[in-house]
């Protein structure tokens, strides 16, 4: 993935800089007069989007399927006890993500370290197993992943609290402008203007517009009846961009058994499943190991019934961290693949796609993590975001 991505920039002509957030107190540019704008999705880039084309004084609405922000930002906060949680999708921050540190730092969101500085982190080789320090696991967590991140993981972040609480930051001053469990089933538009339908409590409704913002993932995009003006190629884009499947396995234990044996919770398995601590730096005595199994295992693991998944992750990890099962309370998995309102966790639309993936159709824009060579990260979704920004406040 990250090899791609890396030839990615090379090759494309996108492999600049991004539009900066815009400064605190700019209403409208240039004298450009206000639209109004829908945009479809609160994940991270339509939240941004939002956010940012509200400073600029247009009348900004956002319709989201879900009843919650973030799309695929996702904290779990239930089932698990004692105020425990852990993340289903986007959960580290590289140290060069400046638009994603940008956001954090203006709405004034804690960071702590991703990985814990003490304790061992457990790696195999073949049926060699190893207790190594945390930079061993990182280094052979960079090997998997590509050279391109390097012992760049050592400085990764995350939000103190759930990664939601950033997605939370933008919907809290978007409030008024949100609507929940209204997923939108068609998108029209002519000489004079756009329009959506979509369904709130079930019954349709429909709402006008200047302009379209779609920012949620074309694996859902393309069930939406899209406007006979669209060309045969970008329906072709939208139709079969690749969505990739990842699935996580969440174990709470009664106690952190495998730290009083001197062990992080972290580990890399021989068929390259991340193992974390997640709750590491959360207080109690209680904790939760969960699996990270990306496009090789995930399929397997989504393949299962929940109480499966659960069971055999059980089986696996009481083999590395013994006492985990004497200690097991319950557990919960999460596999994006099934996800009504992704169908899939991350996508890859690369070069030769990209100027028709992220193109705008008359008055239809796009934007998400798939339209950015930061693919797969909270980087791409505002990368992509503040992009349709700058597209439709310039737009006559």
């Amino acid at each position: 993935m990250f090899i791609n991505r890396r030839k990615f920039l090379k090759q494309s002509a996108i492999a600049v800089a991004g539009v900066s957030v815009l400064p605190p107190h700019i209403s409208i540019i240039g004298g450009v007069p206000s639209k109004k704008i829908l945009i479809i999705g609160a994940g991270m880039a339509g939240l941004s989007a939002g956010y940012e084309l509200s400073r600029l004084g247009h009348d900004v609405t956002i319709l989201e399927a879900r009843m919650r922000p973030g799309g695929r930002v996702n904290t779990l906060r239930e089932p698990f006890s004692d105020g425990l949680y852990a993340e289903a999708g986007a959960s580290r921050i590289p140290e060069d993500h400046d638009l994603t540190l940008k956001y954090v730092k203006l709405f004034d969101v804690p960071l702590e370290p991703m990985y814990p500085a003490k304790m061992s982190a457990l790696t195999f080789n073949g049926g060699t197993r190893r207790e190594v320090p945390i930079e061993g696991f990182i280094e052979a967590l960079g090997r998997t992943l590509g050279d391109e991140l390097g012992g760049k993981m050592a400085r990764w972040s995350k939000i103190k609290g759930g990664t939601d609480l950033l997605p939370k930051a933008f919907a809290q001053r978007l409030a008024d402008k949100i609507r929940y469990n209204s997923p939108v089933v068609r998108i029209q538009q002519d000489a004079n203007g756009a329009q959506v339908v979509f369904l709130h409590g079930g019954t349709p409704e429909t709402m006008t517009a200047d302009r379209i913002l779609c920012a949620i993932p074309f694996s859902t995009l393309r069930n939406i009846d899209l406007p006979a003006s669209f060309s045969e190629r970008k329906r072709d884009v939208i139709k079969k961009l690749n969505y990739d499947s990842v699935s996580r396995v969440y174990l709470q234990a009664r106690r952190r058994v495998w730290e009083g044996k001197g062990l992080s919770g972290f580990a890399l398995t021989n068929d390259a499943v991340e193992i974390w601590h997640p709750t590491w730096s959360q207080p109690g005595s209680r904790g939760i190991l969960m699996t990270y199994a990306r496009p090789g295992q995930a399929e397997r693991i989504a393949a299962m019934k929940d109480n499966e998944r659960i069971s055999s992750t059980l089986e696996q990890l009481g083999k590395m961290f013994p006492g985990l099962r004497e200690n097991f309370e319950g557990g919960a998995s999460k596999c994006w693949i099934e996800d009504e309102w992704a169908r899939g966790a991350w996508a890859f639309i690369g070069p030769r796609d990209f100027a028709i993936g992220s193109s705008a159709e008359g008055r239809i824009h796009f934007a998400g993590e798939h339209l950015s060579p930061w693919f797969s990260w909270m980087q791409g979704a505002l990368d992509s975001s503040l992009r349709a920004v700058k597209e439709i406040n310039e737009a006559v």
